[in-house]
């Protein structure tokens, strides 16, 4: 009797013990990129321009909520637990629009399609990389390009940017991410644009 009282009682303590770990939740981090650089203004066209800027197109591998690893090999590591707080494509977006207004505040900005403005010249932005590697480091890349109220290409460059971490984790990797597309990527965008016009 006192064997089968302490079988029973084993079975019960171990049963409680999985169904403890079967309902264990994994929490998770989630970042958004913050601007922490320091302000400038670049030197504004001399004339008035309306600049519209198109929605920022992200590869999609980068589309999803996870924050991305790659290898050099290229496999794509993505993270359960760390992931962005909301797309990054909307993050890109929402914070180019903000730089560059603050960066070139004299220019009239728009965001979107379907804009009705006389004169308004398009810039499209394409992000092939925004990730972290295996070794510690950043990479953005991408493309831009300004067009013409008529289509006519004003201005196009490509960016190609690595960046250490000075840091290991994913705080660090998400700091690194924006600052290197704040100060590398959009500072000589607004100065190129301003150089065009």
């Amino acid at each position: 009797m006192k064997g089968n009282y302490l079988s029973a009682l084993m079975i019960v303590f171990i049963s409680a013990l999985l169904a403890g770990c079967a309902t264990t939740e994994v929490t998770s981090n989630e970042y958004l990129l913050m601007d922490n650089t320091p302000k400038i203004v670049i030197s504004d066209p001399k004339t008035q321009v309306n600049i519209q800027l198109m929605p920022i197109q992200v590869a999609d591998y980068l589309a999803g909520s996870e924050i991305v690893l790659l290898s050099k090999q290229g496999m794509v590591y993505r993270s359960q637990q760390n992931l962005w707080a909301e797309p990054l494509s909307a993050q890109l977006n929402r914070l180019t629009m903000q730089g560059l207004i603050q960066r070139l505040p004299d220019t009239n900005w728009y965001k979107g399609h379907n804009t009705q403005v006389a004169n308004l010249l398009k810039l499209s932005v394409e992000v092939d990389a925004f990730y972290g590697d295996l070794e510690g480091q950043v990479h953005v890349s991408g493309r831009w390009t300004l067009l013409s109220d008529s289509g006519k290409i004003l201005r196009s460059k490509a960016f190609m940017v690595t960046e250490k971490l000075n840091e290991n984790g994913y705080p660090a990797l998400v700091q690194t991410l924006a600052s290197t597309w704040f100060q590398q990527v959009m500072n000589p965008m607004a100065k190129s644009i301003t150089d065009a016009l």
